[in-house]
């Protein structure tokens, strides 16, 4: 019987029920009319007759939730207790600071277990009277325990069933960025005086929590953080922001003389003279004509690339939107889980393949080009390793100061300091072991930039490639059973890993933090268990340079069953793995390690069958699809996508006022909206930083090898070019080869 009227409390707290009772006099009633949207005839609307005593005091209730307990600090009491004595009288900014405070939201079933309150009201909130003082926004933790097996069955489906997987306690050595989804902890807003400590609104919200739940079977305790309470306090700029903002006033004004001595000349005439070129090199109009010319792909050159590159950018942006999608609040998380059912959601569920294709390019061109150098006989380890480095640095390190300086000056919001302030304090912190390329192994709990994991894995790769490369021209043989070696440890090393420490094989909503974390950390961002793909890339770098003057002849039937076998490998991999997935699904050691192992290697050979097809011209509309000339501009801006989408995902959620519904026609609508702002951001770091620094790196290497060479100019542009075979020219520039990071 107490257990029935505990579950009635709760039911009672949910839907707001407040104590007042039926009385006889309730049968006296006036009624007005409104009319129905669904039928055309009058629906009678009943209202009560205002009592005296309806048996609910709304000034106790609001004076609970705020610190005027003898617990809190004493200039935290005399400032609530003049916030009340101001409600009383209905002062407007009281009644603001009660009104953005949150209350209890509707859909708490359905997972919308987060209320924002209102921050901007809360923020603007200045005192009138004798005590001063302004509005202090605190999104505090809030924990409820159920002792009722009832109580405890409702609190699962308001959590989704994730409470115990869930770091929920003690979130201060969380991993810098959060990228754990967040379903099972309750947050809720409250507006302070700014006189009040963390602690002091933490004692009061314990002690209001612990009363309304009292008669439902909980008990609630409630965590505030210092970084979560926030006042509209104006700080001064630091000097790195200074130094930040005197970086790019020099680019804008390099940007501005370089356009005009640029359409001074009128005749955009090419100058030969490192000079010269350096004079335009931060030319808008040369560097926008040179973004979006459209070369015709000639021949036998890898024109695919593009449009593979393309689509795996945008799907790599998805991939980033959902991981914060899971962090969100939500009106209905239910439908989040319930989407993990879904077979063809499945690209959207199992979304972390797409690094492996870039993985896959990277290695095909860097063999082919060291082969190519090598055949030439001027390859050089120290020019190689340094033009990638200068290829990759310059814009990533204008990037990284940015983050670490005036990124947390864009915006503000309840959850700012968790998705903005704590990765710009890791950049801070970690940005030298960013710009060694050691990030992904070095304290890898805090990155600075997470998505430049992949940055460092591809220049760690860079410096391998060579030692596999060699050995395959000089003695083939060896060079052949030094690659089999290498790739079957590539597989075999996530396959021991996952199995031995029982691992999961992938990011998995149904997973605890705890594995997830794990997983990110010593399996996603090390190159020791990523580097299959790479392998597999340099094999076709490798087997692309042998049929440079060869002609692929394959029969029909070989055709056929390529593509059969490719198109069947690429969905076992992707919707193969559904019951891997499944919310709530006990984890199999060697199932995970079996798909752990086996389907990054998988997708890299189906993805390295659909480049050679193509370029063999074996690939039909689809090698006419992928090579289209228009999607070279944006192949070009991929590696200024990669450095930038991550901010624009990073505000999004940082500036969340308040839970949104989410359904297939708002993540569109979201996702495109983000896709316009992410390519006009990148567009702009091209033209301004990206294209103007590299041109400068070719020239200097360029101008460098002139001295000793009449081949000035080629080695230098050996970073650039793409791929090609049967002795095509190469024609394809920094779209291709020069991609290299481009995904995380």
């Amino acid at each position: 019987m107490a257990q029935t009227r505990n579950l009635l409390s709760l039911l009672c707290l949910l839907v707001l029920v407040s104590g007042h009772r039926a009385s006889p006099s309730d049968a006296n009633r006036t009624h007005s009319v409104i009319f129905s949207p669904v039928r055309s005839k009058a629906v009678p609307l009943v209202q009560p007759e205002p009592k005296a005593d309806d048996g609910f005091d709304y000034f106790s209730v609001v004076s609970r939730f705020l610190p005027t307990s003898s617990k809190v600090s004493e200039a935290c009491r005399l400032d609530s207790l003049a916030v009340l004595q101001a409600v009383k009288t209905l002062e407007p900014w009281a009644l603001k600071m009660i009104d953005a405070t949150a209350k209890l939201p509707s859909g708490l079933l359905y997972g919308n277990i987060k209320s924002y309150g209102q921050f901007d009201e809360c923020l603007a909130v200045v005192s009138k009277g004798q005590r001063q003082f302004t509005g202090q926004y605190c999104l505090a933790n809030v924990h409820l325990k159920a002792y009722e097996e009832s109580v405890d069955r409702i609190l699962d489906a308001a959590t989704l069933r994730r409470r115990p997987l869930e770091i929920t306690y003690n979130r201060t050595n969380m991993p810098v960025p959060d990228l754990l989804p967040s379903m099972a902890l309750f947050q809720f807003a409250s507006c302070v005086p700014s006189s009040c400590t963390p602690e002091d609104v933490q004692i009061a919200m314990t002690e209001a929590l612990q009363w309304a739940v009292k008669p439902t079977g909980l008990r609630a305790s409630v965590q505030v953080y210092p970084e979560s309470c926030t006042t509209l306090t104006s700080k001064p700029f630091t000097k790195g922001e200074v130094a930040m903002i005197l970086v790019i006033i020099i680019f804008l004004l390099l940007v501005f003389l370089s356009s005009a001595y640029d359409i001074a000349q009128l005749n955009y005439v090419e100058s030969e003279s490192p000079i010269g070129k350096a004079m335009v090199a931060f030319s808008v109009p040369r560097n926008w004509t040179r973004l979006f010319k459209l070369d015709v792909t000639q021949p036998g050159v890898i024109g695919s690339l593009d449009g593979i590159r393309v689509f795996s950018t945008l799907w790599v942006i998805m991939t980033h939107k959902i991981l914060y999608f899971a962090q969100e609040p939500w009106i209905n998380k239910l439908e989040l889980v319930e989407a993990l059912s879904s077979l063809i959601k499945m690209p959207l569920i199992n979304t972390l393949l797409n690094v492996d294709t870039f993985l896959l390019i990277s290695g095909l061109l860097k063999a082919y080009h060291y082969l190519r150098d090598l055949e030439n006989k001027r390859f050089s380890f120290i020019s190689c390793y340094t033009r990638r480095y200068l290829r990759l640095t310059p814009a990533y390190m204008v990037v990284l100061g940015f983050y670490a300086t005036l990124l947390v000056r864009l915006s503000s919001g309840p959850a700012w300091n968790k998705f903005v302030e704590q990765p710009t304090d890791a950049c801070k912190t970690n940005w030298f072991y960013n710009l060694i390329y050691l990030n992904n192994y070095i304290d890898n709990r805090n990155q600075c930039m997470v998505q430049t994991w992949y940055l460092a894995m591809d220049f760690q790769l860079c410096l391998l490639a060579p030692l596999i490369v060699y050995p395959l021209w000089k003695w083939p043989n060896v060079g052949k059973f030094l690659f089999t070696s290498v790739a079957l440890l590539s597989i075999a090393i996530p396959f021991l890993t996952i199995y031995c420490s029982r691992a999961i094989p992938s990011y998995i909503l149904g997973a605890s933090d705890i594995d997830i974390e794990w997983y990110m950390q010593n399996i996603y961002f090390v190159t020791h268990q990523r580097a299959s793909p790479y392998i597999i890339g340099l094999a076709l770098g490798y087997i692309f340079y042998r049929l440079n003057t060869t002609k692929v002849k394959l029969s029909k039937v070989t055709v056929a069953a390529g593509w059969a076998l490719c198109l069947a490998v690429l969905y076992a991999v992707v919707f193969g793995s559904y019951d891997i997935f499944q919310y709530g699904r006990e984890n199999d050691s060697m199932e995970a390690a079996l798909y752990g192992g086996l389907h990054r290697p998988a997708w890299a050979l189906a993805v390295g069958w659909i480049i050679f097809a193509c370029n063999c011209g074996y690939g039909g509309w689809i090698t006419t699809f992928l090579s289209a000339r228009v999607f070279q501009p944006l192949s070009k801006l991929s590696y200024s996508i990669f450095l930038t989408h991550y901010i624009v995902l990073m505000v999004n959620t940082g500036r969340m006022r308040t839970a949104v519904y989410v359904d297939e026609y708002t993540l569109l609508h979201m996702f495109l909206g983000d896709i316009l702002l992410v390519f006009a951001i990148s567009l702009v770091l091209y033209l301004f930083v990206e294209a103007p620094l590299f041109e400068l790196v070719k020239i200097c290497y360029g101008h460098k090898k002139g001295n000793r060479k009449s081949l000035s100019s080629t080695p230098a542009k050996n970073e650039l070019d793409s791929v090609h075979v049967n002795s095509k020219i190469d024609t394809q520039l920094t779209r291709l080869s020069s991609s290299p990071a481009e995904r995380p």
